[in-house]
């Protein structure tokens, strides 16, 4: 008989052997196949690479071999709808993961890698991925606040606000680089402002700091000389930790959030990212699964067990509704998203009132009530299947 125990040792084993069957397989070194919650299959694995490209085929192949293995059969008590795969380091931290749905998986043995790849979960933690994250951060807090210093002193000097606002030997030193480098002189604000490094735009904005301090708390000195430390690593493509990565999407919070307030055209890349991210790792990491299926309840001829049933599927539903909101709420939305996501919020908590109603409902027995609810709810899932269509056409 094939249990859970030996089903995940078989899919171990024959990983292990996968290079021997296949010439065109490198070796795979398992750590352990385990079940996560209920329904997902999950390998992990030490990789060959180091970079998250390499390691992403690595996976591919994994993935793969999940299909092939459990497409044409079913395995009593194992009911898989998703495929995971972790990779870790020498040290067993844990670098790259991939969570994939069953169909998902589909595409790879369909020669669709490239779709698959589109439609996966990755959290990555590689050292090229956090110094590529680095990159991006450092970038949008260094142009975010050259941006916020063109809008500001333009507005108080007008379209000579260089040389007036910044006429002294940082600007002049500015200007000289600028000449050095391209033989030419240059005296527009909106190009020189271009060639200003971190420690100059801290320079800049606390000369005119009146004009700046109700975007930044008071640390604003102490926030630069941390973010100089950190591109000085970035700059140098040093390894960044994980505690650096951190600090700087801190940073960036601290410096940006209120300046992008300000700055509607400049659309950070990094809080995008990050936003389609959570969003979809709040939808894929748990979908929601009823206690009792439908044709459970129907078939159910005891009136009393039928009512508990549905009572459990109704909290059970709502217990989900109302995680998700909490999550969906915790997010951080960029400026040119946030009419979306308060769209996608309003939509779950809608349903979220319509089956507490309907929870409500239940208790009394009125099937007049009951019904019209029903309906409600029937109407409201036709407009998030809209809404959703109308976010996988946005974000993908």
């Amino acid at each position: 008989m094939i249990t859970i125990d030996n089903l995940t040792k078989i899919v171990s084993t024959t990983l292990k052997m996968l290079h021997i069957l296949n010439d065109n397989c490198d070796e795979i070194n398992v750590k352990e196949v385990t079940l996560l919650n209920e329904d997902t299959l999950c390998c992990s694995f030490y990789p060959v690479s180091k970079n998250s490209n390499d390691i992403k085929l690595e996976i591919v192949t994994i993935m793969g071999f999940f299909n092939g293995f459990f497409r044409d059969t079913n395995y009593e008590n194992v009911n898989l709808n998703y495929y995971a795969v972790r990779a870790y380091d020498i040290n067993d931290n844990e670098i790259l993961n991939a969570l994939s749905t069953k169909s998902a998986a589909e595409l790879i043995g369909k020669g669709n890698s490239i779709e698959w790849l589109k439609l996966t979960l990755f959290q990555e933690n590689t050292e090229d991925y956090r110094l590529s994250q680095a990159k991006k951060i450092i970038s949008e807090i260094e142009n975010g606040l050259r941006e916020i210093v063109k809008t500001k002193l333009r507005s108080k000097f007008g379209e000579e606000w260089w040389g007036i606002g910044l006429n002294n030997k940082l600007g002049a030193d500015v200007k000289e680089m600028y000449s050095k480098q391209f033989d030419i002189d240059c005296t527009n604000g909106d190009i020189l402002i271009a060639y200003t490094f971190t420690l100059q735009l801290k320079k800049i904005i606390l000369t005119h700091f009146d004009l700046f301090k109700s975007y930044f708390q008071t640390q604003f000195e102490t926030l630069m000389d941390n973010l100089n430390k950190l591109r000085r690593e970035e700059a140098h493509n040093r390894t960044i930790s994980d505690l650096d990565l951190k600090n700087l999407q801190d940073l960036h919070e601290k410096l940006l959030s209120k300046v992008l307030l300000d700055l509607p055209s400049f659309q950070s890349v990094f809080l995008t990212e990050n936003w389609r991210i959570k969003i979809k790792k709040i939808f894929n990491e748990r979908q929601y699964k009823s206690i009792h299926n439908e044709q459970e309840v129907n078939n159910e001829s005891n009136l009393e067990k039928k009512l508990i049933k549905i009572k459990e599927n109704l909290t059970s539903l709502i217990s989900y509704l109302n995680d998700t909101l909490i999550k969906l709420r915790s997010v951080t939305a960029p400026i040119h998203k946030k009419d979306l996501h308060n769209e996608l919020i309003f939509c779950y908590e809608r349903q979220k009132e319509l089956q507490e109603s309907l929870f409500e409902q239940t208790l009394t027995l009125n099937n007049e009530k009951i019904n019209c609810i029903v309906n409600e709810i029937r109407v409201h899932e036709i407009k998030m299947n809209e809404f959703s269509s109308k976010i996988l056409l946005s974000e993908t």
